[in-house]
């Protein structure tokens, strides 16, 4: 499966002729079902949204519910991550990237498969415009650790490291499926920011 992936190809996308404007451009890695970022194109017509995951069922859902809603500030695509950013994302080209609960893969042995690397912050670093933020959720404790060590990696790609738990540092009233399902179950749910230096 993996590999299929690492076999696709895509092709560079210029934004201003993909929305058909100049705004900002936002990305979800993960997107699942969208509702985060359909909640988010609502509220903020001005900026453009773009939706990324590995697997096209849950995505459909929020590809629907943007469709309903006649929301032209928003596109879905099914991509994998490193490849699409390699490929088809421009330099200096998005504001915010949004990484919300990425799979932990708590085992040893499938650790190797976690997106939260070295090599994909550096990747994000070099597709945000000066000053852009990652944002980052998970509630897996031992994934935030291992992430935080991640970033001191890559320390001197950011001006600024927040953290918080159970409190959400940018856009406190909209939510992803699974931080509502996790925050009803009482799971802590830890939050990080990055702003590129």
């Amino acid at each position: 499966m993996a590999r299929a992936f690492l076999a696709e190809k895509y092709d560079p996308i210029v934004f201003s002729e993909y929305f058909g404007n100049i705004h900002p451009v936002e990305m979800e890695i993960g997107c699942g079902k969208g509702k985060f970022l359909v909640a988010r194109a609502i509220e903020n017509p001005g900026i453009n949204f773009l939706g990324i995951d590995r697997v096209s069922k849950f995505m459909n859902i929020g590809k629907t519910r943007a469709q309903k809603r006649e929301l032209s500030n928003i596109r879905f695509l099914r991509a994998e991550a490193r490849a699409f950013l390699t490929e088809a994302i421009a330099p200096a080209s998005v504001s915010i990237f949004h990484i919300y609960f990425p799979d932990p893969w708590p085992k040893r042995r499938h650790q190797v498969r976690r997106v939260f690397t070295p090599q994909l912050l550096e990747l994000l670093h070099a597709r945000l415009v000066p000053g852009g933020l990652v944002e980052i959720a998970t509630d897996d404790k031992d994934y935030f650790d291992a992430m935080k060590k991640t970033i001191a990696a890559t320390a001197q790609l950011w001006e600024n490291v927040r953290e918080a738990v159970n409190e959400r540092i940018l856009d406190g009233l909209n939510k992803t499926h699974y931080e509502l399902k996790w925050a009803a179950e009482g799971r802590s749910l830890y939050y990080t920011e990055l702003k590129k230096r």
